[in-house]
Parts: structure tokens; C-alpha cells; sequence
């Protein structure tokens, strides 16, 4: 009876894990039973639900990918398995069902887990978390809330104006300079990004971490946002109509049609704007007399009052985080983590002294987690996980 109930409680701890919904000690449970001989039939019954002509279906509908293209993501495991499961799908692994129930669970949980029959006490545990991804929320005048997401297709209306989701896209089709207009919020969330092209025909790109308001119509003498965070923004042209950005309560930014980059995260003091091409000008809210126009790639830098223009900008580091990469040159550790921070939705605790080190290089961002911490550990920066989103710098 015993062995009967066990059978059940793991039956019930997959059904669990395929609906995501296992916590940590029924992970452990998870991946104790995977190591142990006595349900061996049952896992390769287990694993024949989820493995349909040689493809895992729920790992695929998770990562998009056939399921041994998981398992060369597993490579930096295999020299702890006893056998070679890099190039094995599912179907063959029938012989070595502990190694594919091991395996399913790491994938499933989307948490790496090393077992060699280990004692359930010894089983190491490490969290790994996805990069960031399309991911917004629209905020209507009215003061509904809609969630955007990279699945997301549907048409929005808002008084007069259409808007159109198409995946990581939002885009306004209205009469620009129309009467009446109301005010929309386009925030993305700690690991979201997110494109939106505004009613006069402006492309603005949000990263992380940030919020963009604006009117679904331009009916005044400028065309003015409000922005806090970080955007890449690529301006419609119109003399008539200048743009302007509000950066919070902090500074203005003066355009006539131009394409540059915002930085003004609340957590970091200074303020940047960069200049790609046209012509920006950027006022202090602590000083408004100063003002600083910028040609093509020169940049100006907002902080405590003072506005000071860079002519030696590093363009790549500046526009890194559209183009999908993380471009660490020169920033110091916690300008880093700051950076994986916002886009893996963690908390940042530091043991012990801050090393005072410069970084170099560049990281995609479509790494996991774990990927990115394995490259800093070449580094020399230590980290664990814990809770799932604290990272911990030793």
C-alpha cells in the first residue's frame, strides 16, 4: 500500500509540474522520485503522456523547440550523468528513464536540478529564471487596464482612436490632430520590453522597467510625453507641432524630428539623453536657464542640476539594449546587475564589500539567468539564486 500511495502523490506532483504550479519541497519530492528504481514504469508512463512522435508537447509549447535541442542546453550537465543524454530524445531515453525523468523536470520547472541517484537530502538544487520578453500593460483614459504580451492580437478601442496589438507592437490609428483627446499609459514591468508608434506616426521602443504617456491625439501646439525609464525614440517629422519629452520631474528634452535614446531610471541618478540624428536640445528642471543642444552622437547628461555634453559616446553600449544585447564596457558591478536586475526581475543583495572592478564585453539578452551568471563567474563574480529572485553577490 505504501508504493501505492507514493504512485498516487507522484502522479499528482506531475500533474503539478505540467501545470507549473509545484513549489519548492514538491520540486525536491519531484526530482527524489526520479532517482529512485521502485517507479521506474510509472515515470516511463508519465513521460509517454508527454511525449507525442518524438517531441515532448508541453516542453514544446514552453521553450518552442524539439526536446533535444533541451538537452544540448543541458550539455554543461552531461559529464554528471552516466550517460551521454546530449544528442538522445525522449523516446530513446526509455532505457534510462531516470535520466529523462530527471531531465523532464529540470525543463518543466524551468529550474535546473543534478541527480545521480543521489540521497533526496543531497539533491542540489539550482533556480534559473527566462530572459525578459514582450510585456506591457496599457492603461486607457478611462483607467482600464489591458495586458500586452508577445501572444497578444486584438484591436483596442479608445473614443475615436483604434489601437492595434500585434504581438509586441501597439499602434494608433486615429486623426492626429483630432479634438478630445484622452491620455494612455504604456508601462512595461521588470523583464518587459515593448514598441509603440503614437498617433502622429513617432516609434518609441520601452525598455524595461519603464512607462510612456501620451495623448491618443495630438490636438495642441506641441506633441508632448511624459517618460520614466528608458526609450529609443524615432520622431514623425513636423515643424509645425515640436516633440517634447517630460524625463519625470527631472528634465526636458526639445525635439523637432530626430531619433535618439532616454535613460532616466528612478533608481539612477543621472539622466542622458543620446542624439543619433536631427537635432535635440535638453533643459534641467533644477535649472531651467541651462540648456545644451546636441548634434549626431553626442550626448548630454542631466545630474543635480547640471547638464554636461559628452562628444565621445560608445553608440553600441547606449543602443544595446534594443539591439538585444547587454553591453557592459566600462560600467562598474552594480551598473551591471542593475541592468540583469530590470530585465530578469530580480532583487540584488550584496554580501560583503562592493568590488570597484570595470566590466567589458557584451551578453545577449535572450540568455537565461543562469547563462549570464556562468559568464560572470568567468568574471571572477560569485552569485547564488535564492527565492527565485534575489541574487545574491558574494
Amino acid at each position: 500500500m505504501e508504493d501505492v500511495f507514493h504512485e498516487d502523490e507522484l502522479r499528482g506532483l506531475f500533474i503539478k509540474l505540467l501545470q507549473r504550479s509545484c513549489t519548492e519541497a514538491e520540486l525536491r519530492k519531484l526530482t527524489a522520485y526520479s532517482a529512485d528504481e521502485r517507479f521506474q514504469e510509472l515515470w516511463q508512463e508519465l513521460l509517454e503522456q508527454v511525449d507525442v512522435d518524438g517531441t515532448a508537447e508541453e516542453l514544446y509549447s514552453i521553450y518552442r523547440q524539439p526536446v533535444d535541442r533541451v538537452f544540448s542546453r543541458l550539455s554543461f550537465l552531461t559529464d554528471q550523468l552516466p550517460v551521454d543524454v546530449s544528442s538522445i530524445r525522449v523516446r530513446s531515453l526509455k532505457r534510462y528513464w531516470w535520466a529523462a525523468a530527471a531531465v523532464v523536470v529540470m525543463a518543466m520547472a524551468g529550474t535546473w536540478f543534478v541527480t545521480q541517484h543521489m540521497p533526496a537530502g543531497d539533491i542540489a538544487v539550482v533556480y534559473d529564471k527566462a530572459p525578459g520578453a514582450d510585456r506591457a500593460i496599457l492603461t486607457l483614459s478611462d483607467g482600464r487596464e489591458i495586458s500586452l504580451d508577445s501572444a497578444g492580437k486584438q484591436q483596442i478601442a479608445e473614443g475615436a482612436t483604434a489601437i492595434q496589438q500585434n504581438g509586441g507592437l501597439l499602434a494608433y490609428k486615429s486623426d492626429a490632430h483630432a479634438a478630445g483627446a484622452g491620455f494612455n499609459t504604456l508601462t512595461t514591468p521588470r523583464g518587459g520590453q515593448f514598441k509603440v508608434i503614437l498617433p502622429d506616426g513617432t516609434t518609441v521602443w520601452l525598455n524595461a522597467a519603464t512607462s510612456l504617456r501620451y495623448p491618443t491625439a495630438f490636438d495642441g501646439r506641441e506633441r508632448v510625453v511624459t517618460l520614466k525609464g528608458e526609450a529609443y525614440f524615432e520622431v514623425a517629422k513636423d515643424p509645425q507641432q515640436p516633440f517634447r519629452v517630460q524625463i519625470d520631474d527631472r528634465a526636458t528634452v526639445e525635439v523637432l524630428g530626430t531619433s535618439f535614446n532616454i535613460h532616466a531610471y528612478s533608481d539612477e541618478s543621472p539622466v542622458s539623453t543620446t542624439l543619433l540624428e536631427g537635432k535635440v536640445a535638453m533643459v534641467s528642471n533644477d535649472a531651467p536657464d541651462q540648456r545644451v543642444v546636441l548634434n549626431p552622437l553626442q550626448q548630454v547628461v542631466a545630474d543635480k542640476g547640471t547638464l554636461t555634453r559628452n562628444n565621445k559616446v560608445n553608440m553600441d553600449q547606449v543602443l544595446a539594449w534594443k539591439n538585444g544585447m547587454f553591453n557592459f564596457d566600462g560600467l562598474d558591478l552594480p551598473a551591471v546587475l542593475r541592468q540583469l536586475s530590470r530585465w530578469y526581475d530580480i532583487e540584488i543583495v550584496f554580501e560583503g564589500k562592493v568590488p570597484t572592478r570595470k566590466f567589458g564585453g557584451e551578453i545577449q539578452r535572450d540568455l537565461s539567468l543562469q547563462q549570464v551568471l556562468r559568464i560572470l563567474e568567468k568574471m571572477d563574480v560569485k552569485c547564488r539564486i535564492e527565492n527565485g529572485n534575489r541574487l545574491i553577490v558574494m
